[in-house]
């Protein structure tokens, strides 16, 4: 019997988190439906549009997963074109046949590293990432790789869970995710552990303070920051001067 590799915590081996989200990638979309309550779209639309893409704008969307972010950008881009890069073949592959179903030619997937994106210095208006950011090895170099490859004055829009803080929903926070959601991720997924790292890595993530000093150590600028769902999700907004 095969032993399932599991990150342990946020920002572990990368072989690790790729081999865990290349078996969960099948039910991955309908998993981020049920455990967010159907929130998660409504989220990366204004993720999206804090990206404030153009009419003919180039686009990247780093742990792109199966590339629903990269779709929602497409709206704004006009000719212009989206990429969604993630480490996990198995997530390009699906973000690729999406891409086919809807007759989308402005988002391409790539297989790629947050921590060395092979695109050039500039290359893009607007880099987002929307819950990658505990599986990267380090936080502040993913926003560095991000702040790089943005033209100057492009943005970084970065969507990702915290643990409240309000008391009452941060406990009932707490129970859904140490015990519902690793109970229906291993029933829906067939992978428990999966949904067992879930929320050992968001109590162990950055805050949304140290998330936005992670942003300003990467070069950013006027860091703004709006919180959803009583804290519980908070999308992080930076400028590249």
């Amino acid at each position: 019997m095969t032993t399932k590799t599991t990150p342990d915590l946020p920002h572990d081996d990368p072989r690790k988190v790729e081999a865990m989200f290349g078996r969960i990638a099948r039910r991955y979309d309908l998993m981020n439906r049920l455990l967010s309550m159907g929130m998660d779209g409504g989220w990366r639309r204004q993720a999206a549009k804090e990206a404030a893409l153009k009419p003919g704008d180039r686009a990247l969307d780093v742990a792109s997963g199966t590339g629903d972010l990269a779709f929602e950008m497409a709206r704004y881009v006009g000719k212009g074109f989206v990429v969604g890069s993630d480490l996990t073949r198995e997530m390009v592959v699906i973000g690729h046949q999406k891409s086919l179903a809807r007759k989308e030619k402005r988002v391409d997937h790539h297989v790629g590293d947050a921590m060395a994106l092979p695109y050039k210095d500039g290359a893009f208006q607007a880099a987002t990432m929307a819950f990658g950011g505990r599986n990267v090895p380090d936080l502040t170099g993913s926003f560095r790789e991000m702040a790089r490859v943005l033209a100057p004055g492009g943005r970084v829009v970065f969507l990702e869970m915290n643990r409240p803080k309000l008391w009452g929903f941060r406990q009932l926070f707490d129970f859904y995710f140490h015990r519902f959601s690793p109970f229906m991720g291993g029933l829906i997924s067939g992978d428990r552990s999966a949904y067992e790292y879930l929320p050992r890595s968001v109590d162990n993530f950055e805050s949304v303070e140290e998330i936005a000093n992670c942003m300003r150590a990467a070069g950013l600028v006027d860091i703004r920051i709006h919180p959803f769902m009583f804290g519980a999700t908070n999308l992080h907004i930076g400028r590249k001067p």
